[in-house]
């Protein structure tokens, strides 16, 4: 049995997914790039096969089929198509099970602003006084939010000049003469940075160390002329502070130690970053850009099954027939994810066969059943103890449990007589009274040599 997509589906007993309802991506990606994988489990242990289904999902999208990780086949655009919905398929010899999926495609800053009505030229008398508007340009950028917007700057400064930074409002902030100076060319810069190389978008393994370089993250001036420095900063996503930014280089590092058993780090990481142009005396200056940086953990193979109780111990009766589950709640785990969470279950001691374990076979975690296999019998065996291992093919993958299961006593056996056959002589002159004989009755069986209180006596009979 498998659970894919559990919000579409009927709830499958024992069936393993991460929950995948709706996916964020960060555009230009290339493609190529890993979007997510799909996880899904089977109690049969039977393979499974992921897919992608619709025509204009597989144009954008692909699937790996064994593992789930599901790959970009083509660029997105978020000005051109915003969202998809896209059908994956999880399925094993006994059938298919679908899921629908919204994934919405991000912005980042990835359009340049542009002006509109240009060129722009304008006459004024030379006596116009000093903070007089004299024109306004305007400029529009497709992108969202704070890469959306636009800010306005002469390139280089000007000084009979100025330009409001956020309207575009040109005015006059010192005396002009005509006689010195018949015309002023302004060049305007409305750019914010922009990031390079994107997308950024990484894996990293669990067991890397503190240091360890993520990634370089860069972003440059688009204005004209002497191109300012950015400065780098991260805004949110970094939980714990596990990454670190360096605010001049933009090297992305490692600040702490990995695990993606971590319910924080399990999901991976969307570091939302920010490059700030940096004024001459290195202060930040109001143009900026934002994008987001997607960091998937990368599971290895570091942790041994572990069962949820050192030892387990129960009662049961003697008579309890071949098949009875034992009233126990072993539950085994592997923290690990997909090949690296396979293990094997087994019992081991003396008369280990006398129960079975089911399942033996484990990718995960499950829930483990001891059941009786043969007769039992309290006067042959009254107490079994077992040891319980569940083995990675690493040697020192080990989890261990004992398991104690004492069995209790039923009347299940005839009374016996010590002998099969009793012989008695006596003189015929025996009188009334006299003891012939004395017999012992066990009422358990041979195993039990316990003896009861005399059972039979015989008195003779006179002649």
């Amino acid at each position: 049995m498998k659970k894919f997509f559990p919000t579409s589906v009927p709830n499958l007993p024992g069936c393993k997914l991460r929950p995948f309802h709706c996916c964020f991506l960060s555009p230009p990606s290339l493609p190529g790039s890993s979007v997510t994988q799909l996880l899904a489990r089977d109690l049969d242990n039977d393979p499974l096969v992921f897919g992608v289904v619709g025509e204009e999902a597989s144009r954008f999208f692909a699937v790996e089929s064994v593992t789930g990780v599901v790959w970009l086949r083509q660029p997105l655009d978020r000005e051109t198509k915003s969202e998809f919905t896209v059908e994956f398929s999880v399925s094993d010899s006994q059938g298919v099970i679908k899921g629908t999926v919204n994934i919405q495609v991000g912005d980042v800053n990835d359009n340049a602003p542009r002006f509109h009505n240009q060129p722009y030229s304008v006459r004024i008398p030379e006596n116009t006084p000093v903070g007089t508007p004299i024109f306004i340009v305007n400029a529009t950028d497709p992108d969202q939010g704070a890469g959306g917007s636009v800010l306005y700057s002469f390139q280089p400064p000007s000084s009979f000049f100025a330009i409001d930074s956020g309207r575009g409002i040109v005015s006059v902030i010192r005396e002009l003469d005509y006689e010195v100076t018949q015309a002023y060319q302004l060049q305007v810069n409305d750019m914010d940075p922009i990031f390079i190389n994107l997308p950024y978008s990484t894996n990293i393994y669990e067991n890397s160390p503190p240091g360890t370089t993520v990634r370089m993250i860069t972003a440059v001036d688009q204005d004209k002329g002497r191109p300012r420095g950015i400065g780098y900063t991260i805004v949110s996503g970094n939980t714990n502070s596990i990454f670190a930014l360096d605010y001049i280089s933009g090297a992305l590092t490692l600040n702490g130690p990995l695990d993606r058993e971590n319910p924080f780090y399990s999901a991976g990481f969307i570091l939302t970053v920010k490059g700030t142009e940096l004024n001459d005396d290195r202060t930040p200056s109001n143009a900026t850009v934002t994008t987001t940086f997607n960091i998937l953990v990368i599971d290895v193979n570091d942790n041994a099954p572990e069962f949820n109780s050192s030892e387990y111990s129960v009662a049961i009766p003697e008579l309890a027939q071949v098949g009875f589950a034992l009233p126990l709640f072993i539950q085994v785990q592997d923290k690990d994810e997909g090949p690296n969470s396979v293990f094997e279950v087994y019992l081991v001691g003396n008369n280990s066969n006398h129960f079975i374990i089911s399942p033996t076979s484990i990718q995960g975690k499950a829930d483990i059943r001891v059941r009786v296999a043969v007769p039992l019998d309290f006067e042959t065996i009254p107490r079994y103890e077992f040891s319980l291992f569940a083995n990675e093919s690493i040697p020192d993958h080990v989890g261990f449990a004992r398991v104690k299961i004492n069995l209790l006593n039923e009347n299940d056996n005839r009374p016996v007589f010590s002998k099969p056959l009793y012989n008695v002589s006596l003189p015929e002159n025996a009188t009334v009274g006299t003891t012939v004989l004395q017999v012992h009755v066990s009422r358990t069986g041979p195993g039990d040599a316990s003896p009861q209180p005399p059972a039979l006596r015989s008195h003779p009979r006179g002649c």
